[in-house]
């Protein structure tokens, strides 16, 4: 059996070599922005098209991430059954990551963590997960080559469809379709056959320029009397949609979390300190007594002006859980595309860098959300008490 360690030196060995290929070969990098890229085709069909504009290559990611969490689920529950009486390897050490994260978070949230461990601790698998599967070499660089004339095309129609609706105007699904064949069209009238693109990856455009012995990271050589005078971006005719990227770089997946954690956090608000009282946290004169306590200390008719501000806090938060997770993340890709053009070996140290940052983000999260729980569910009294 090979030992472990011979395959940690196996797999940096191929990291080198590919990195070294890569370094030659320079096959085409994704475009990077920021919303998360539509599969080309995709906008047509049925429900996922007319309702969210196409299926992206971010909730395609996430979805696989769920895909793996729930057979690691069945795999561990299946071990747990024949588990003997001192368990070994991934399960072993999965129960003691469980064991170590329960410990902690209970010194955090006390008694109350039976209810918060299970949200806490499936938070921090699902990023984690999410965040790295995208370290996978080719997660998001192999993908669908898009026929760019039909590419801004779409683009154009997005803008019309937005100026239309600043006007109080509605397009039609079918009227855009046909705006973006005719603009395709316009764009380049020579290649108006089928703007569909068709499956291959980030070395398909690479192959077809290395046999005229062109640069393969240019879009386009300009020439000038048969002489090569520089490159020029914007005469490429494709571009690379991967078939996966990283969920928390799009940030309607981080908004998606940020506001399932806090709609959580106002659950057991609610759950352990009732309507009035959780209320009164940000409306105190809603609480019993607080005329009372004003006349004993007037000083406390400041508290409604403060309860506000605590309301605005509590929205503030799903701004900072959403931005704090895809800025991290985004800036991660970005670096590893940068380092991968410059210097694609370098690229090994900076792997184990995001496979740190991924770690890092997925326990922040989840421990933000397990330190508002635990907030929610203490009331202003309690914590003067305490």
């Amino acid at each position: 059996m090979i030992k472990k360690r011979y395959v940690v030196i196996l797999c940096v060995l191929l990291l080198l070599i590919l990195g070294s290929f890569v370094a030659f070969t320079k096959p085409v990098l994704p475009v990077i922005q920021v919303p998360g890229e539509v599969y080309p085709g995709t906008q047509t069909w049925p429900i996922v098209g007319t309702l969210f504009g196409g299926l992206t290559n971010t909730f395609m990611a996430s979805l696989v991430a769920y895909i793996l969490i729930i057979l690691l689920v069945i795999g561990l529950r299946a071990g747990s059954r024949t588990s003997e009486e001192v368990p070994s390897g991934f399960y072993n050490f999965f129960e003691l990551a469980l064991e170590g994260a329960y410990n902690f978070a209970e010194r955090i949230a006390g008694s109350k963590i039976r209810d918060f461990f299970p949200y806490f601790m499936s938070i921090i698998l699902i990023i984690l997960v999410t965040n790295w599967t995208a370290l996978i070499p080719g997660w998001d660089s192999i993908g669908l080559w898009e026929y760019k004339p039909h590419f801004l095309a779409e683009q154009d129609a997005k803008e019309l469809e937005s100026s239309a609706a600043e006007k109080g105007e509605e397009i039609s699904h079918d009227e855009l379709e046909e705006f973006i064949h005719h603009r395709a069209e316009e764009l380049d009238a020579a290649n108006v056959g089928d703007l569909r693109a068709p499956l291959t990856s980030s070395f398909y455009p690479w192959l077809i320029r290395a046999a005229s012995n062109e640069d393969p990271a240019a879009p386009i050589v300009e020439l000038e009397n048969g002489e090569k005078v520089g490159y020029n971006p914007e005469a490429a005719d494709w571009a690379i949609v991967p078939f996966f990227r990283p969920g928390a770089t799009d940030l309607n997946y981080t908004l998606a979390f940020a506001l399932i954690a806090m709609v959580m956090v106002q659950f057991y608000g609610f759950k352990y300190l009732g309507s009035r009282g959780y209320l009164a946290k940000f409306f105190p004169f809603i609480a019993k007594g607080f005329g009372a306590e004003v006349a004993k200390n007037p000083i406390k008719a400041m508290d409604p002006a403060v309860g506000i501000l605590e309301l605005i806090s509590e929205v503030s938060k799903i701004i900072s859980f959403t931005f704090r997770l895809f800025g991290n993340i985004f800036a991660g890709m970005v670096l590893l595309f940068v380092m991968y053009y410059l210097l694609p070996i370098a690229n090994i140290v900076f792997y184990g860098l995001e496979l740190f940052v991924g770690l890092i983000q997925a326990a922040v999260f989840g421990l933000l959300t397990l330190i508002f729980m635990s907030s929610a569910t203490t009331g202003h009294g309690d914590e003067h008490e305490h």
